[in-house]
């Protein structure tokens, strides 16, 4: 039987892995540049390749906040 305690630890070493997995994403860039969705400045910003990434970080912090 599992104790909340270790169901807790469990989600966040899930949430680690989904956040080194989410910075291994942006790092290597699987993903083709697409459509330019936030410009902070001229050569740097959010495009829609970065979208997964952002999505394995939003549950990553999920997964850490529960």
């Amino acid at each position: 039987m599992t104790t909340p305690q270790s169901a807790r630890s469990r989600r966040r070493i899930l949430a680690l892995a989904l956040v080194t997995v989410a910075v291994c994403t942006l790092a290597a860039e699987p993903f083709p540049k697409g459509t330019v969705l936030f410009s902070v400045t001229e050569t740097h910003g959010v495009d829609a390749g970065d979208l997964p990434a952002l999505v394995l970080l939003l549950v990553a912090g999920w997964f850490a906040r529960s």
